[in-house]
Formats: structure tokens, sequence, C-alpha cells
């Protein structure tokens, strides 16, 4: 979760970040074995590391320059295997890099993800990256977040392939959220909104019951969209694009 959306660490997670979640650990599958050396950069409360490297003897580096001293802190003391940074510096190469909702954020994305794959990954290394899909649904919340842009999934591949990368398999999750939020974009468009007002995941406020029947919902949605990927290629779209990627040898 991005750390502009909470106030403190202690949160109740919304159902779309459970099930992104899922998604990862499926999408990650093949990548998710000891001794792997991970980098979770713009990693936000450092919940999906937490989760994914649960129980593994994985090594896990997470940055995000938004970190509090309190923050650092706080992390510092749940987790063993997880070291947690506000920079990169001194960080050394990695196995695997997860950029989670993060190049979104930045000016030169070609840029930042060429220097990224030269200097942090290593030979062979792997590199998952997701991303808000769809520039047309660009929102006021986008803009709170500090968004400068939304990818389709072609222009995330292309991004990919011009910072060295080789694409190993891409798509889309969460299908079943484009049209409330072609809705929403068409409103705010219509009647105006303000970014300050702006909410997102960290204001989560459902009960248990139905925190687990629409992370149950989007769950389903996800594993169609992940099962026909694999089995036809065939890729609906969704509101989170991603690409898993390797650096050549």
């Amino acid at each position: 979760m991005d750390l502009k959306e909470v106030k403190g660490l202690d949160i109740k997670r919304h159902p779309w970040e459970l099930a992104r979640l899922g998604a990862l650990r499926h999408i990650l599958k093949d990548a998710l074995m000891d001794g792997v050396k991970v980098l979770d950069l713009g990693c936000g409360d450092g919940f999906v590391a937490r989760e994914l490297f649960e129980g593994l003897s994985v090594p896990v580096v997470a940055v995000d320059s938004n970190f509090t001293a309190a923050d650092l802190s706080t992390l510092s003391r749940q987790s063993r295997n997880i070291t947690y940074q506000k920079s990169l510096e001194g960080a050394g190469r990695f196995d695997l890099a997860l950029l989670l909702d993060v190049i979104e954020h930045v000016d030169d994305d070609i840029g930042f993800l060429k220097d990224l794959v030269e200097k942090r990954l290593s030979n062979g290394g792997r590199v998952l990256i997701t991303v808000p899909a769809f520039n047309a649904f660009f929102s006021n919340h986008d803009a709170f977040l500090g968004h400068r842009r939304r990818y389709n999934l072609g222009e995330l591949t292309a991004l990919a392939r011009k910072a060295g990368l080789t694409v190993k398999s891409s798509g889309y999750l969460f299908s079943s959220l484009l049209f409330p939020k072609a809705l929403s974009t068409l409103v705010e468009k219509a009647f105006g909104a303000s970014p300050e007002k702006a909410s997102g995941i960290g204001n989560w406020r459902g009960g248990r019951a139905l925190t687990v029947f629409l992370k149950a919902a989007l769950d389903i949605d996800n594993a169609f969209s992940l099962a026909l990927n694999r089995a036809l290629r065939i890729r609906l779209p969704g509101l989170t694009g991603w690409v898993l990627c390797e650096k050549q040898r």
C-alpha cells in the first residue's frame, strides 16, 4: 500500500490489496524459492514483501523514500529476513526485483528502469512490474498519489524492452473493475472533484464478512484472467497491467 494512503502502519487490508497478493503469488510461483535475493523497490508499508516471502530463506531489501524513522523502527521489528531502507545505497545486486505500482510515479520511466536493470539486477535476474492501466482512466486519485501516467500493456512491454529486458509473460488483473472505474471517471470528469479529497485503499472500513466476500470475487476474476492468459494467450483488459521480465545473461 502506498504510504500516502495510510496514517501509521496498523491498518485494515482492502480486498483489492489481498486479491492482488494472491495474483502476485501465482505470477511469481517459479521465482519464490529459498536463496533468491529480492529487492522490493517502492515497497509502501511492506505488506507484500512480508506476505510473499514469509517462511522462506530469502533476504529482502525493501525500499521506500517515504519511510519515516518511526516507520523503519516499527517495520524492522516485524521481519527477520527483510531490511527496510529509505534508499538503495549499498544494496548490491538482486535476483528478483519487484516494481509494484512504482514506475507510474517516475518522470523518466525508461531511464529509471534502465538504471535499475544495469546496476541492480543480476544476469538472468527477473523483474515484476505492475502499473495502473489505461490513461483514459487517469483520475484525481492518480494525481493524489503522484502518478504521472497510466499504461496499456503495449506501452508497458515496450518500456521493458527498451530497458534491456526480455518479457517472459504479461497480462492484466481486475477485469471486473473496469466498468466501475470507467463510470467513476466519467462522473468525476462531469462533476469534478478535488485531488485533496481523493481516497484510496487505506481508507477501507468494511467488516470482515464484506472483506472476505469481495476478496473472493476478485480472486475469481484474477484466476480466470490468468488461466485464460496461460492457456490461450488471451489477455483480458483490466485495471492493473503486469509484465514479468528477465535480464539477459
